[in-house]
């Protein structure tokens, strides 16, 4: 990808949270999906689905299309990975124009993750 001034660059973001006892990923996704509607009004989505990581108990994949005035449409591509209580979120967010030059990069760097033990205190 060129790099101009101005311009938007695919990123990734890496996070994690702890479910509460009485919620489901499922249930975790659906208030995520009303978030970012409340933050993107022409938020359009894909998914969840569900997708296979490592280790993990579960995982789903989200995608996320909305139109940025500036850049033209944007895609935020969520996977979200539950073991027990602990939840990762992987997303990357990208120019939908340049998702085929980044997804291989975006593929291989998420096979080289995977989830660590918690650390014993």
């Amino acid at each position: 990808m060129a790099m101009t001034v101005g311009a938007v660059s695919a990123s990734v973001g890496l996070g994690q949270e702890t479910l509460s006892s009485d919620s489901s990923l499922d249930e975790y996704i659906e208030k995520q999906k009303k978030l970012i509607v409340s933050h993107l009004k022409e938020a359009k989505f894909a998914g969840p689905q569900a997708a296979a990581f490592p280790g993990a108990d579960e995982a789903h994949l989200l995608f996320v299309r909305h139109n940025a005035s500036s850049v033209g449409n944007m895609l935020h591509a969520q996977t979200y990975v539950r073991l027990g209580m602990w939840l990762g979120i992987i997303t990357l967010t990208v120019v939908e124009a340049q998702v085929t030059a980044v997804r291989p990069d975006y593929e291989a760097f998420v096979r080289g993750l995977q989830i660590s033990p918690e650390p014993v205190s």
